[in-house]
């Protein structure tokens, strides 16, 4: 197998130093991400916001989140010598959201401050991938996965420690507490990171340094590619259950029993939402290393198979013993299934369009992450409550899981061999 190029220029240049570094902040970036949608039940209080009104804050921070996604991919494949900048922006971008949305008077800068928020965690993600695909040919799934790693460890003491900070501070409070570490992440990221793509050419001919109209029309051939087409369309599908899932089920938790939930205190909210979310910090890297060994297919039909089963088991399970049993279920296929999707479309890539790919992936799963919410708000109001959400998860999940059973994978082996 060749081995991906490791350029000089001391510890910084290591990829295992850039890996541990952009595994850091990504879970920090996850810590701020998925503790939100804990603040949003108590900022719906606040501002006396109805489930459709909830959907529409989480729609705009889904789609915000795809649109900067969609576009920013060719940039950052354009301009591959500032990757270190983007990063830290990404940190700098959460202190100044969570202040705003702290400070948010109205509704008007409430969104505002949500729009804001939506941008750190999707641009993180671009940099961050084509670094680390360029870098890890050989074992690119397994990279991404202990990426992963830290968003999943981000993912459970987010919730978990929004929840704890909520049962005795008010939620403006804890976000203008959670500004100040934001601050100091940002430091270490600008100094670790800060010649992230700047180390030399890393085998790029000048020629493959092309313009953004030409890596803008590189993206838009991928949908040319019939099996890339369809590992889009099933990336997107997935996404959007999953969004639905982390989004909607702090609601289900919290609301009391005559509303369709469980009524749970903040704290055992966080703790559920810890599981759901977290578990993948024990199967992202195995499942990630076993699709480097096995195949991609070989696991994400299993996997995907049971993620579509398990949803349906939420409600009949009541507010028993079984609830965080399921929950912990569901968060070891949440995310790990996904990156091994995302290493699927990125083994057919040329070099040089790792960006904009992944931009494309996360970006296709935003455009439709509004409408998406607005349907599951319809569905929670009209269909049974919030327990009827988790059917929509588990029948998008199946659908994903026909798309990639039927779709021709890319020989990852022919890009490491």
């Amino acid at each position: 197998m060749a081995q991906a190029v490791q350029a000089s220029g001391g510890h910084r240049q290591n990829r295992g130093f850039i890996l541990g570094s952009l595994t850091f902040g990504h879970g920090v970036a996850h810590l701020y991400d998925l503790g939100f949608p804990v603040f949003l039940t108590e900022i719906a209080k606040t501002f006396s916001l109805t489930t459709f009104q909830t959907g529409i804050l989480l729609g705009i921070r889904v789609s915000g989140s795809g649109l900067v996604s969609m576009g920013a991919g060719v940039l950052v494949d354009r301009f591959r010598n500032e990757w270190g900048m983007m990063l830290t922006a990404c940190m700098v971008l959460n202190v100044i959201a969570f202040v705003i949305i702290g400070l948010s008077p109205s509704l008007a800068l409430l969104i505002f401050g949500v729009c804001l928020i939506s941008i750190p965690g999707s641009l993180w993600h671009l940099p961050a991938i084509a670094s680390l695909s360029r870098r890890f040919t050989d074992r690119r799934a397994f990279a991404i996965s202990i990426h992963s790693f830290g968003s999943t460890v981000g993912n459970s003491l987010g919730p978990l420690l929004a929840g704890l900070l909520l049962s005795f501070l008010l939620w403006r409070n804890v976000l203008f507490l959670y500004a100040i570490p934001a601050a100091i992440v940002a430091f270490f990221v600008w100094w670790s990171l800060k010649d992230l793509g700047r180390e030399g050419d890393e085998g790029v001919s000048p020629e493959d340094r092309r313009t953004l109209w030409s890596l803008g029309r590189e993206g838009v051939r991928l949908f040319g590619n019939p099996a890339m087409l369809a590992l889009l369309v099933a990336a997107s599908v997935r996404g959007v259950a999953n969004n639905a899932m982390f989004d909607w089920t702090p609601f289900y938790l919290a609301n009391a029993p005559e509303e369709g939930g469980l009524g749970y205190t903040e704290f055992w909210v966080g703790f559920h939402m810890a599981l759901l979310t977290g578990m993948g910090a024990v199967s992202s890297p195995i499942l990630g290393q076993l699709s480097d060994k096995l195949g991609r297919k070989q696991i994400l039909v299993p996997g995907l198979a049971l993620a579509a089963a398990l949803p349906f088991l939420i409600v009949p399970a009541g507010d028993g013993i079984l609830v965080p049993l399921v929950m912990a279920g569901l968060g070891l296929f949440s995310f790990a299934l996904h990156q091994i999707m995302l290493a699927a479309i990125l083994d057919s890539v040329v070099r040089g369009n790792e960006g904009t790919v992944a931009g494309l992936v996360f970006g296709i799963n935003g455009a439709v992450g509004f409408g998406a919410h607005i349907l599951t708000a319809t569905i929670i109001d009209n269909l049974g409550g919030y327990g009827a959400m988790y059917v929509f998860v588990g029948v998008l999940t199946a659908l994903a899981l026909v798309i990639v059973a039927l779709t021709p994978f890319p020989n990852y082996r022919d890009q490491s061999a």
